[in-house]
């Protein structure tokens, strides 16, 4: 099985961006723990724009990762705060 990247974009709604940096960093935090998980980093911009760029063992880690408790919160959480539909891209290297 080979690596996979994942890259997800969100952009929080004018004055959600600190409540949108908590959530996601305390599923980074869990995250981080989870079988599989090679990498998991939160960026921010100045801009509102949150970028999560997570490396995973395989495509069945990912899987189950998006079904943990933290997951299903995070989604819950950030959804109102949202300024549009996150974006996200799993790829795999080439």
């Amino acid at each position: 099985m080979s690596e996979i990247t994942v890259i997800a974009r969100a952009k929080a709604k004018p004055g959600n961006e600190e409540e949108m940096e908590r959530a996601l960093r305390e599923n980074a935090e869990a995250t981080r723990s989870e079988a599989g998980c090679i990498s998991y980093s939160i960026l921010r911009g100045d801009d509102g724009v949150f970028m999560a760029v997570e490396r995973w063992s395989s495509r069945s880690d990912l899987d189950a990762h998006m079904t943990t408790p933290h997951v299903q919160t995070l989604m819950q959480t950030i959804t109102p705060l949202l300024a549009a539909p996150p974006e996200i891209s799993v790829m795999r290297e080439v």
